[in-house]
């Protein structure tokens, strides 16, 4: 489906931020993707917020001055649990191919608009492994529109903003999450960009099955395009 990425990829050449304006009060020197697919011990059980969070506890005080960043078609571990899980035809599956990029920050970051848009999905997806409070933003592109969701955030979040509201680059979305209204994680930022919002007003996929890859990378192309910064 990489054809079908590319006109997507050429529109936002010239678009592109810096991450320093997604998150103007974090400093940090580079951003380092850690592969969660392939970096964790299998032997741990992801599926709590304690030993994910061990591990990014690690990575952290490894790379102390970086901002960690992974998660675009990582098939993750830790969504092979009953919420995510499917049974169909005698097969089972797991929706654990990540559409997103996290961003591992902590709770009470920040977290500013890096392009101009309009808020057009405000909501408190308050289920077990979900967003918890998600703001989507519908974005002007040429002749198109994009959006981009912002996933685990506070639920001060759902106050500093309103439906239909016009931001500006740099204005304020709201501020991350803890593990106890963002959906039950360790405290981060799932980024994600949709093309189609496919008729959903208060969510969006942010994980798909393995068998169904193709037509969700059409639909979510890598975050990383949208930035200056390599990750």
């Amino acid at each position: 489906m990489l054809s079908q990425q590319i006109p997507f990829i050429n529109k936002v050449k010239d678009y592109r931020a810096s991450l320093h304006l997604l998150f103007p009060e974090t400093t940090f020197k580079k951003v380092r993707n850690i592969d969660m697919s392939t970096s964790l011990p299998p032997s741990v059980d992801y599926d709590t917020v304690k030993d994910l969070g061990k591990q990014v506890t690690l990575f952290q005080q490894q790379y102390p001055e970086d901002l960690l960043a992974n998660g675009y078609l990582e098939n993750r571990m830790f969504y092979n649990t009953e919420v995510y899980k499917r049974i169909e035809n005698n097969k089972t599956e797991y929706r654990s191919i990540h559409l997103g990029t996290d961003f591992w920050v902590p709770a009470q970051t920040p977290v500013h608009s890096p392009f101009e848009g309009k808020v057009v999905i405000l909501h408190d997806n308050n289920y077990p492994k979900d967003y918890g409070p998600t703001v989507v933003l519908k974005h002007h592109l040429e002749n198109s529109v994009f959006y981009t969701l912002y996933g685990h955030l506070s639920r001060v979040s759902l106050e500093v903003l309103k439906k239909d509201q016009l931001l500006l680059k740099g204005d304020k979305i709201g501020f991350i999450g803890d593990d106890s209204e963002n959906g039950n994680w360790f405290p981060h930022l799932h980024f994600q960009i949709i093309t189609d919002l496919l008729r959903n007003t208060n969510n969006f996929p942010g994980v798909a099955f393995p068998s169904e890859i193709e037509r969700w990378k059409s639909i979510c192309p890598d975050p990383s395009q949208l930035f200056i910064e390599n990750f």
